[in-house]
């Protein structure tokens, strides 16, 4: 999928120009072939965490990403171990 190598490395800042992370894998609704969030990944592979951010979150794509103003969190999932 074209968009999601263009996604994947990409740095994610707040709407105050923070640095979240960088892209590390996308979620995609197949049924409407869009977009449904992007994933940062903190931490180890292992006992890391994913930030999962929707992606009805994001103001603009360009060189970064940059999120909205929003009281909305994020979701995170837990690594495996």
């Amino acid at each position: 999928m074209k968009v999601k190598d263009e996604l994947i490395g990409k740095e994610v800042l707040d709407s105050k120009g923070h640095e979240l992370g960088k892209v590390d894998d996308i979620d995609v609704d197949f049924d409407s072939d869009r977009i449904d969030s992007i994933i940062l990944h903190e931490g180890g592979r292992l006992r890391g965490r994913d930030r999962v951010i929707p992606y009805s979150m994001i103001e603009t794509v360009g060189e970064r990403i940059l999120l909205k103003k929003s009281g909305e969190t994020e979701e995170r999932r837990e690594g495996i171990m």
